[in-house]
């Protein structure tokens, strides 16, 4: 019997795997697969998803390229002036109906969690504004179409675009940029996948953010997997609002937080959640307002 060197063998075993990949995806009318999801849809393969659901999801009119998503801009930080409606008197009086038709689960969470119910719903207010806007871009294709951002000829283009604007920018800075996001959507689009493989919905009529955050504690796929509490299926989980309450308090938790931090530690934990220094100033102004208890320049209401 002859014995082929491991690495031989290996080799051949991936080849097959790449034919049968190939095959899979040709099998579709290849006009209904853009080329840039085709070497998606290999890749994924190769991670162990499966081609033919893979195909299917990207051969679909709904899983289109959005193109502005891939388009790189030079600033990206989020400004103060953002977030200042939501310190205006109409979200905080929403906010604090929130809190009262809602505090059973609220105060639950806190005990169990150890996390104030005003931070949580601080959160809420500004994320989905208690389910009511959990975003309007599809998913698979807002991740898919991220993690394409890498490809050579985008790379390209966003840095002749970038030179308009800064003639000092560097190919390298907007390269490194673009391989960052690539990979966090990639694994993100994994995560994505993974999480719907059980599901009955239709995955290509999940909506989230620009991002791909999803339901009313926008969280992305990966922390949904390692957070969320969903009581009956993701499904339910995007607009329930008990299960949103109860995965911010297991997400803060899980990151460190406890009654009487200092403030600075809120801030870091916070920052986790979304890496926004005006945001996370945002959510604890709105919780000291819903405690009724002044805040920096402000009185007590």
């Amino acid at each position: 019997m002859v014995r082929y060197p491991m690495v031989l063998r290996t080799s051949c075993l991936i080849l097959i795997s790449l034919v049968i990949v190939a095959s899979t995806v040709l099998s579709y009318d290849t006009k209904e697969i853009p080329s840039l999801y085709q070497e998606l849809i290999f890749r994924l393969a190769r991670d162990g998803l499966n081609v033919q659901t893979l195909s299917g999801l990207f051969a679909d009119s709904r899983s289109a390229i959005n193109l502005p998503a891939l388009v790189i801009y030079l600033n990206t930080k989020e400004d103060t002036e953002r977030y200042q409606k939501f310190l205006t008197s109409e979200p905080i009086l929403l906010a604090r109906k929130y809190l009262r038709q809602n505090l059973s689960s609220l105060k639950k969470m806190e005990a169990r969690f150890h996390v104030e119910k005003e931070v949580v719903v601080a959160i809420l207010l500004i994320e989905s504004r208690f389910g009511e806007n959990i975003g309007k871009y599809r998913v698979i294709p807002t991740l898919a179409t991220l993690a394409l951002m890498d490809s050579p000829e985008n790379i390209e283009k966003n840095f002749q675009n970038l030179r308009q604007y800064d003639p000092e920018i560097s190919l390298e800075s907007v390269e490194a940029f673009a391989k960052r996001r690539a990979q966090w959507a990639y694994q993100e689009l994994k995560c994505f996948l993974k999480i719907i493989d059980q599901e009955k919905m239709d995955p290509l009529e999940v909506y989230g953010s620009h991002a791909g955050a999803l339901g009313m504690a926008q969280f992305i796929p990966s922390s949904y997997l390692n957070y969320a509490l969903p009581q009956k299926g993701f499904e339910n989980w995007l607009l329930s609002h008990e299960d949103a309450i109860n995965s911010i308090g297991n997400y803060l938790s899980a990151h460190g937080w406890k009654k009487r931090l200092s403030r600075e530690r809120k801030e870091r934990i916070l920052m986790t959640y979304n890496q926004s220094e005006p945001y996370v100033e945002t959510v604890l102004r709105i919780a000291q307002k819903l405690k009724g208890t002044p805040t920096r320049g402000e009185s007590k209401e």
